[in-house]
């Protein structure tokens, strides 16, 4: 045996041990667990096809970049038990609207498929942990956001 053979294993749970965050399968689906000071936040890709949401334009693009996206719940990968026909998403006020405008606008014209990272709290609940499923206690989910600012990445 090698001394390489022998250390792999515990190199190996040195560095899932020492992740910032760690992917899990919900349903097929890819949700990234981030560590929070008080709690785990659940973030997930989703794509936004044409078609298959629609843009608030009642609620429009309010100041500090705020907008919705309706997504019909049926579609939605994530179970809303609570939720009569769609799926709210949010993109939160802050103080940088130009990438948020240009989100907007693609949306808005609908005609290509764009990926986004959502986070599913604070309304959601984990309904087993092995393996990891949710449940939405209500409606909304949110664009990401870290920083201050929307943030498209999982980790």
């Amino acid at each position: 045996m090698t001394k390489l053979t022998f250390y792999a294993p515990l190199i190996a749970l040195f560095l899932f041990v020492n992740q910032p965050a760690y992917a899990v399968q919900a349903k097929s689906l890819q949700v990234v667990v981030n560590p929070g000071k008080y709690s785990d936040y659940y973030h997930l890709q989703y794509e936004l096809v044409p078609g298959k949401y629609q843009i608030n334009q009642r609620y429009g693009f309010n100041s500090g970049g705020q907008f919705e996206v309706l997504i019909p719940k049926a579609i939605f990968p994530i179970p809303a038990p609570n939720c009569r026909k769609n799926i709210i998403v949010r993109m939160p006020y802050s103080a940088n609207t130009q990438r948020k405008k240009a989100l907007y606008d693609q949306l808005l014209a609908g005609q290509v498929s764009t990926t986004v990272t959502l986070e599913l709290n604070p309304y959601v609940t984990v309904t087993n942990t092995e393996p990891l499923n949710f449940t939405l206690t209500y409606c909304n989910v949110f664009f990401r956001h870290k920083g201050g600012d929307y943030y498209n990445q999982l980790k």
